[in-house]
């Protein structure tokens, strides 16, 4: 005959853990080409996006994913569980700040310049010479100079602010990816061809955020996703299709 104490125990057991994996998320992501964007359907999608759809979609939850200002999202991270922010460069200010999951992938930075700009930058210690360095305010790019000791930049409350700035003369310089330069460029009205990269600044990991007191079973449940997805090479299928290096 069982016990009913122990049938009491297990059914509450599997109720906190199911209740554990089955959590209601908060999605947050900024628009940020090839990563997640709106198409010309208007359906939000992207590398990162159908990384995270997969996802759920092996783990049998569908959370809704809202794109939102960088710095909205950064505050809903920091101020609530259940909560992740994508895509993010993990650094060393952050690392204990977030849970993470990934890696998704691979970025490198650095300084544009006008095309037809008369501008030559072979260390650190020119780029802090050069003038103003437009950045995106509290990204990684701000971050990091700022840890870098940098005094001369303009911080704008998006990328496309930035890159008109620098086609107008307002900033001298602009930091961004080698993988978002060229959509943005077309977003704020110009070409690729309109600038150059005079400096290579340093080179990140990107990853999927998850607010610190998140249940730490629903973390590995998504990098155990996210693995299996790298094993079964349907991460690399969303690679090739986003020309994701």
């Amino acid at each position: 005959m069982h016990n009913p104490k122990k049938l009491l125990a297990l059914f509450a057991f599997s109720l906190f853990w199911g209740g554990a994996f089955a959590q209601e998320l908060s999605l947050y992501c900024e628009e940020d080409r090839p990563l997640q964007f709106y198409n010309s359907q208007g359906k939000l999608t992207g590398f990162t996006v159908e990384i995270v759809e997969e996802i759920q979609k092996r783990l049998g939850t569908k959370d809704s994913i809202q794109m939102v200002p960088w710095s909205r999202g950064v505050e809903m991270l920091n101020n609530n569980a259940n909560t992740m922010l994508f895509t993010m460069a993990r650094t060393p200010e952050r690392e204990t700040q977030y849970q993470w999951i990934g890696p998704i992938s691979s970025i490198s930075y650095g300084l544009y310049a006008k095309a037809n700009a008369d501008i030559k930058i072979e260390s650190i210690e020119d780029a802090r010479k050069i003038g103003l360095i437009g950045v995106y305010r509290n990204d990684i790019r701000d971050q990091t100079l700022t840890r870098l000791g940098f005094n001369n930049l303009d911080r704008a409350n998006s990328n496309i602010s930035s890159f008109k700035k620098l086609m107008i003369g307002r900033i001298n310089v602009y930091a961004d990816s080698k993988m978002g330069v060229a959509s943005l460029a077309k977003s704020a009205g110009y070409q690729l061809s309109d600038v150059k990269m005079v400096f290579h600044l340093f080179d990140s990991q990107l990853y999927i955020a998850v607010s610190k007191n998140t249940n730490k079973n629903i973390v590995s449940r998504w990098n155990d996703a996210l693995e299996d997805m790298k094993k079964d090479k349907s991460f690399q299928r969303l690679q090739k299709k986003y020309a994701i290096e």
